[in-house]
């Protein structure tokens, strides 16, 4: 009687293994690459065409009152557009892309972390480049006409700088891919997003005083303005380091680990 050579077992992807594949698939993907240089390009182009289309003495002054005026323009805009990209590498294993990667990969929270890894560092990456690019831009059209410049060996400006945006990019791009689990869409994930930015803002007109300076700071992006500086100290979006730091943790937490538990249980179709 012949022996039956036992099957062989393809080794399980190690977690390095799954964040190289999912790194190839973010390249592969030409949305993402293409957004991310296009993100870049609208920072500095915004910054510049300012400076050419817009009084730069007017520019000169608001920069006086407050040193963000000018640099931090475009950074809603751009935030943005990288919540969406960071919703849509997520969304897109729900809408075929998933039948082969949880083939590959049947562990799906590994696959989810990568995703989340390589979103929590390519927004602290792009958004630290895209503040940086864009105040050399601006600054460099202002000395240009004679203007003051900013300080740039202010360290609440390097603060500004190395924080606000790239902070953003990442907090609210994890959160987009979290509820892009949550709810399978990247445009459901953006919207909700936004919502819990904005609309508990929107109400603090309607709500009272004692809503207005208990709620809003705790958002994350109040919180991370906070990290970065550049709320004031008097303003209702304002908290000191160590609890701005626990809400953008708190948030993350809760929101990833949501994500996590609910993605197995999830059909892929």
């Amino acid at each position: 009687m012949t022996p039956v050579a036992p099957a062989s077992t393809a080794p399980v992807p190690g977690f390095t293994d799954v964040l190289a594949a999912e790194r190839r698939k973010l390249l592969a993907l030409r949305l993402h690459p293409i957004g991310i240089v296009l993100i870049l390009a609208v920072s500095i182009g915004v910054g510049v065409f300012m400076t050419l289309i817009v009084d730069s003495s007017t520019l000169a002054d608001a920069q006086s009152v407050s040193d963000h005026a000018v640099i931090f323009y475009s950074s809603g805009l751009t935030t943005w557009a990288f919540v969406y990209l960071a919703a849509n590498f997520v969304a897109i294993e729900f809408h075929g892309i998933g039948q082969s990667t949880f083939v590959a990969t049947a562990r799906r929270t590994r696959v989810l972390a990568a995703k989340f890894v390589l979103i929590g560092a390519g927004g602290l990456v792009v958004g630290l480049v895209a503040s940086v690019t864009t105040a050399a831009a601006t600054q460099g059209m202002l000395a240009l006409q004679g203007y003051e410049l900013l300080d740039l060996t202010d360290p609440g400006l390097i603060r500004a700088v190395g924080v606000l945006v790239g902070a953003s990019m990442a907090v609210q791009g994890l959160i987009a891919a979290a509820f892009a689990v949550l709810t399978r869409s990247a445009v459901a994930a953006v919207v909700t997003t936004g919502l819990i930015s904005l609309m508990p803002v929107s109400l603090a007109t309607f709500l009272g005083e004692w809503y207005s300076e208990h709620v809003p700071r705790w958002l994350p992006g109040a919180a991370v303005e906070s990290l970065a500086g550049v709320a004031a100290p008097e303003s209702y979006g304002y908290l000191p380091l160590p609890p701005a730091a626990t809400a953008v943790i708190a948030w993350l937490a809760v929101l990833l680990t949501a994500a996590v538990l609910r993605l197995p249980r999830m059909g892929i179709r």
